[in-house]
């Protein structure tokens, strides 16, 4: 009888999961915390995380008195312009690798990518090597692998103040877990932060077809939505789907001309995107990058007095080819 109770609840258990929609869905639609208290003491950088100390001064920062220094050589002498080239030179450039610790307390850690010029190949396996890890808030003097990142931003309130953006605007964010990418953006950045962002990458885990249930097509279409609105400061977004079971079957299973309910989030906020600011967005199944605003142009160029609704359907229509083709062409 406990054997089939335990069978039973396990089934029931299988069934009702699809029915929670996207493993993104709660946070994506989740109330922005609450902001911290002002701080009473000064910021200790050997204590939590480098996004765990971002996210502090993130909430005292329009509370905080910020004064001229103008004993500060650096700040009195040199103009913002010279002092912002200075901070890209020592806050961009980088690509961060963000996930979680093993260990109980579960922290996100950042590594900083040893090859960001080949970001998108390779597992980058060597930048998660124990002897690399590189502590944000340890100086370069004390340990040679230290980022430097958080000692110049704590240093100083106006210091940070100019500087705090370069560090969102300057580099790229690769994320390869559903949660971390969502607490990271949901909960531990301040909205006026998430606007900086210019490229951001996410390997992103489906349990089942986005197209699988209404709450999924709902967490979908959202989450394109939050990416145009949210993250309107957006260059580059790159969304890798890992390779899933059921995901690839109701691709195989679904006719390219009936795509449209889960592809078409994608295309408009790329078509959108691009109009705005020349944002590119790409989606990569099974290691074929897909540019989505590449395939709508290709067809615009292809069909003469078409309108702007029937383009979008057949960029749908493409985009879910391109789809279900790349799960032949590598296996």
């Amino acid at each position: 009888m406990n054997d089939i109770s335990s069978w039973v609840g396990g089934l029931a258990s299988k069934v009702w999961e699809p029915e929670k929609g996207l493993p993104f869905g709660s946070q994506l639609h989740a109330t922005p915390p609450r902001r911290q208290r002002t701080l009473t003491g000064p910021l200790d950088s050997s204590q939590g995380s480098f996004w765990h100390m971002i996210q502090v001064l993130s909430s005292v920062e329009s509370e905080q008195q910020t004064h001229d220094q103008e004993q500060s050589k650096y700040l009195s002498m040199l103009p913002l312009d010279v002092r912002m080239i200075i901070y890209d030179m020592v806050l961009g450039g980088m690509v961060f690798h963000i996930g979680t610790e093993t260990d109980v307390r579960n922290r996100i850690l950042t590594r900083i990518c040893h090859h960001p010029e080949s970001v998108g190949k390779g597992d980058h396996q060597d930048c998660f090597a124990p002897s690399q890890i590189r502590p944000s808030s340890a100086p370069r003097e004390d340990y040679p692998h230290a980022t430097g990142l958080l000692p110049l931003l704590v240093t100083c309130r106006r210091i940070y103040s100019e500087a705090i953006d370069t560090l969102y605007s300057a580099n790229t964010f690769d994320f390869w877990q559903n949660r971390v990418a969502f607490h990271f953006l949901k909960g531990m950045l301040p909205p006026q932060r998430l606007h900086s962002i210019r490229r951001f990458r996410w390997a992103m885990q489906l349990p089942h077809h986005p197209n699988f249930n209404t709450r999924s097509r709902r967490d979908w279409a959202d989450l394109f939505t939050f990416f145009a609105k949210e993250l309107s400061g957006l260059q580059h977004l790159h969304l890798k789907i890992n390779r899933n079971h059921p995901f690839e079957a109701m691709v195989e299973q679904t006719l390219d001309d009936d795509a449209a309910p889960w592809v078409q989030p994608m295309v408009l906020m790329a078509i959108e995107a691009n109009r705005k600011r020349g944002c590119k967005v790409e989606v990569a199944t099974n290691g074929v990058v897909h540019d989505l605003e590449a395939i709508y142009q290709a067809i615009a160029r292809a069909s003469d007095d078409v309108p702007q609704s029937r383009l979008v359907e057949l960029t749908c229509t493409e985009m879910h080819r391109r789809i279900r083709l790349s799960f032949d062409s590598h296996d």
